[in-house]
């Protein structure tokens, strides 16, 4: 099974343009040797670094082009003043993540759910639209790395959903074929019909961080389910009606009572 991340698995919160992020980063990148006079200044230079990097990433790439945020920090500190190395550019967009994000967390038994799908047999790999310098602390904070048995971040690869590229990537990776898989995500554009456009099945959980105005279910897909309901998906999967019981290592699959 390929999922989706943010609002599929996690429930996240995030005001990336808050000026008390950006007195922070100022301070941040200060210490490290920039000379930002403020948090304004700051974010303007990063917003006009963001354009002129998203610009020519879909002049060689295409619409569905990925920028990946590390190499934009490590030019930002170079219009402050100050030449860092990747390690430290690589921090720095983790530590805006951290600063910037408000809520964080795992859907409930969105770790079980990934317990009990690794117990049936079936490979929960990760295919998601992310900046590796944030997900993969985000994954390591809250123990999910291990759960999944494959990660493939946009940000590696310089492409996104719903470009085709990236689930043939992922497919390649993995070493399977399409009628072999199915993916799971809470966007209709990006993973629904990206996934159906490059072939595979698509499960679609509407959940609170779908794109607003979607509607709760779509034709395309396979099933849609209403919320981050992962008894609806363990059911559809194995064809009959379940629900997970237990915490934790100790989730499993039963038979739901009537």
């Amino acid at each position: 099974m390929f999922c989706d991340l943010y609002g599929t698995i996690f429930d996240i919160r995030t005001d990336e343009e808050s000026p008390v992020v950006w007195e922070e980063m100022c301070r941040y990148m200060n210490e490290r040797g920039a000379r930002f006079p403020d948090g304004h200044e700051l974010f303007e230079q990063y917003k006009e670094l963001m354009a002129q990097a998203q610009k020519a990433g879909e002049e060689a790439r295409g619409p569905f082009v990925e920028v990946d945020f590390v190499p934009v920090w490590s030019r930002l500190y170079g219009r402050g003043r100050a030449l860092v190395d990747e390690t430290t550019a690589y921090e720095t967009s983790t530590y805006f993540h951290q600063i910037s994000t408000i809520l964080l967390e795992p859907y409930p038994k969105a770790r079980e759910f990934l317990i009990v799908l690794r117990r049936k047999g079936i490979r929960p790999v990760l295919v998601s639209n992310a900046q590796a310098s944030y997900t993969r602390p985000d994954l390591y904070e809250h123990r999910l790395t291990g759960l999944f048995d494959r990660i493939f971040l946009s940000s590696d690869y310089g492409i996104k959903k719903p470009d085709k590229r990236f689930f043939d990537a992922a497919l390649e990776g993995c070493r399977t074929e399409r009628s072999h898989v199915v993916y799971l995500g809470n966007e209709i554009g990006c993973d629904i019909l990206g996934a159906t456009k490059a072939g595979l099945d698509a499960i679609y959980l509407h959940t609170p961080l779908s794109v607003p105005g979607d509607p709760e279910t779509h034709p395309a897909a396979v099933l849609s389910v209403d919320g981050p309901d992962y008894d609806a998906v363990l059911s559809w999967l194995c064809d009959e009606d379940v629900m997970m019981v237990g915490d934790g290592t100790d989730a499993r699959i039963v038979p739901r009572e009537e």
